[in-house]
């Protein structure tokens, strides 16, 4: 670990500690103000696990500390905002009314992780038709599109079970998975033994996915890999298949890997003026991709929780959604499971059910 990565995470410390402590101030103000003025030492102790939850479970790997840790992101996220509004409110109103400010924040706090919660657990699909000038024997292939799905404790197998129903509805021709399948850890895929309900997707050319950076970071390759197995979903890494007798579909592995072919040397194996649709977890930098005529892609949730939004649409030319861009048709999703907080402000749920029609 050099210097400046050591340098820089001291200071990212520092300054989230701030935060954290600027509303934990609020908090004991508002509870001053309903006269609970004890436990003041006991209230910081246990703020502070709650707050550094987030990192704790990285090195302690128990279930409701990882729920913890996950509910608290959205709390302090919203907390900090609604502390800011709270404060300048205050100060317009001369400090009075503290408890009917205060109370009103939570109210607000809790109403949004309700919706949240609503919006992250109660999936929705979109429909797409796509022309390509390319020829296909099969003229017409329907694929449900789903990326992030990050199957893991809270995104579970009743959540995922939603998505093979609703998968399973359009009779797609093949079902793709973009990326992010687990939620770092194949452990609670496992446990919950998920693959059962990836088993009951039907599709007639198959199930196909491939690998996203929460995979990596997870650093569970080969139990990733073993659990896609025996989910009888094929993972393809920087490999190509040909589906409906003349698609090629290439799976590409992770931005994250710096070793990763290029779509120049994956382009090598594509007929010329062949159907070529390309799965990259992460979207696109260029948007100009020499031949690909379908690339799809997840990894941005579209921001999932606002003003996420913002931040993803500053760094990916496409952050959401289908665009045409230099002859390849990019879809862009924001996901069907979530990262942390089970909640989506802004977004939803989704899968895509897109039909390609060849000439």
């Amino acid at each position: 670990m050099t210097f400046k990565v050591i340098l820089f995470i001291i200071i990212a410390l520092l300054i989230y500690s701030a935060l954290v402590f600027y509303v934990g101030w609020n908090i004991r103000v508002l509870m001053k103000s309903f006269g609970l003025k004890r436990g003041k030492v006991a209230f910081w102790i246990i703020y502070a696990f709650i707050a550094y939850s987030i990192m704790l479970t990285r090195f302690i790997p128990l279930d409701f500390l990882k729920i913890l840790s996950d509910y608290w992101l959205f709390a302090f996220s919203y907390g900090l905002i609604l502390c800011i509004v709270c404060n300048i409110l205050s100060l317009i109103l001369r400090r009075r009314y503290t408890r009917i400010i205060g109370s009103s924040a939570i109210v607000i706090l809790l109403i949004v992780a309700g919706v949240g919660t609503y919006y992250a657990y109660t999936p929705i699909v979109h429909y797409q038709t796509i022309d390509r000038p390319e020829k296909a024997n099969g003229q017409q292939l329907k694929v449900v599109v789903a990326s992030d799905t990050h199957l893991g404790l809270l995104s579970n197998k009743k959540h995922l079970s939603r998505f093979v129903e609703l998968a399973n509805k359009e009779k797609p021709d093949v079902v793709i998975l973009a990326g992010d399948l687990v939620d770092d850890s194949p452990k609670w895929f496992n446990e919950q033994q998920m693959e059962d309900e990836l088993k009951k997707l039907q599709a007639t050319y198959g199930v196909y996915a491939v690998l996203g950076n929460h995979e990596y970071i997870g650093d569970e390759l080969p139990a990733v890999k073993q659990a896609m197995k025996n989910a009888n979903v094929t993972l393809l890494q920087d490999q190509t298949v040909t589906i409906a007798g003349d698609i090629a579909l290439t799976g590409r592995d992770d931005a994250t890997n710096k070793k990763r072919a290029s779509l120049k040397t994956l382009q090598k194996d594509i007929k010329s003026g062949q159907p070529w649709i390309v799965i990259d977890h992460q979207p696109s930098k260029t948007m100009n991709d020499s031949g690909v005529s379908f690339m799809m892609s997840g990894h941005t949730h579209a921001g999932q929780i606002w003003p996420g939004k913002w931040m993803t649409e500053f760094i990916y030319e496409l952050n959401y959604g289908h665009e045409k861009r230099n002859g390849t048709d990019y879809l862009v999703t924001s996901g069907y499971g979530f990262w942390g907080p089970p909640m989506r402000i802004g977004t939803q749920a989704e899968l895509w059910s897109v039909t390609l029609q060849f000439k």
